[in-house]
């Protein structure tokens, strides 16, 4: 009799796998650890360990927030060379697009942190179409955004990014928001209590994020500020 409620667990568990493995209908089918601990312990698990409905709407307004984006070194390789500059002209780069420097104490300016300019409010490399100019090398910063940690510690910070698009009515008490320049915001991330009609779309036709993706763009991001060597604007103005 000891045994019986260990079997009838274990049934059960075995169950649940297959249902998951048979529903053509679900994500990628997880390892066998994940799917049984996702039985047993839920809570263990990350908050979006069934992926995130996001769908980049390219409205550039991410570009136009009233913040800071830092360029680490090879990024600033990167962005030079797609941009036809070579080593002899880098101080004509920076003129061009940098408005402020961190450089290692040694004097290295190669190894330099460079902080891009705003234009007329909004990134320097936005266009006059309201897309990115360098999208194809774009910093670690604007490539992982919105799975930042700091959007992804909880549900609730989640879901504060998210913002209406522009003309969509506001429903009432629900704690919809547009836009701004100084609170930011997501129109791609589509929250679970939206229909989506008035957005111009179906929710089941915004695609999933898958787990794997979220935290591999998370801990990109998360790498790339640490490494960051100013701690005083790391706890101030810029944060990932």
């Amino acid at each position: 009799m000891p045994r019986r409620p260990l079997f009838l667990s274990l049934l059960l568990i075995h169950s649940y796998c297959n249902s998951l493995s048979n529903n053509h209908s679900n994500p990628p089918k997880k390892p066998l650890l994940r799917r049984i601990r996702s039985a047993l312990v839920p809570f263990t698990l990350p908050w979006y360990e069934n992926g995130l409905p996001f769908s980049c709407t390219s409205c550039g307004k991410c570009c136009k927030v009233d913040g800071d984006v830092w360029l680490a070194p090879e990024e600033v390789d990167g962005i030079t060379r797609h941009l036809g500059y070579d080593s002899s002209s880098s101080r004509e780069f920076r003129n061009e697009y940098v408005r402020a420097d961190v450089v290692p104490d040694n004097g290295n300016d190669s190894q330099a942190w460079l902080c891009l300019k705003r234009k007329e409010g909004a990134c320097v490399f936005l266009d006059a179409l309201g897309k990115c100019s360098i999208y194809d090398v774009r910093p670690i910063q604007c490539e992982t955004y919105p799975f930042w940690p700091s959007l992804l510690d909880s549900r609730r910070d989640w879901e504060d990014e998210a913002v209406v698009p522009d003309g969509v009515v506001l429903r009432e008490g629900s704690g919809d928001r547009y836009w701004t320049e100084e609170l930011g915001g997501c129109e791609g991330i589509l929250l679970g209590d939206r229909d989506g009609e008035d957005e111009g779309f179906k929710v089941d036709e915004v695609p999933i994020v898958h787990r794997e993706e979220i935290l591999s763009k998370m801990k990109a991001a998360k790498k790339h500020w640490k490494r960051f060597p100013v701690e005083e604007i790391k706890q101030s103005t810029w944060y990932l």
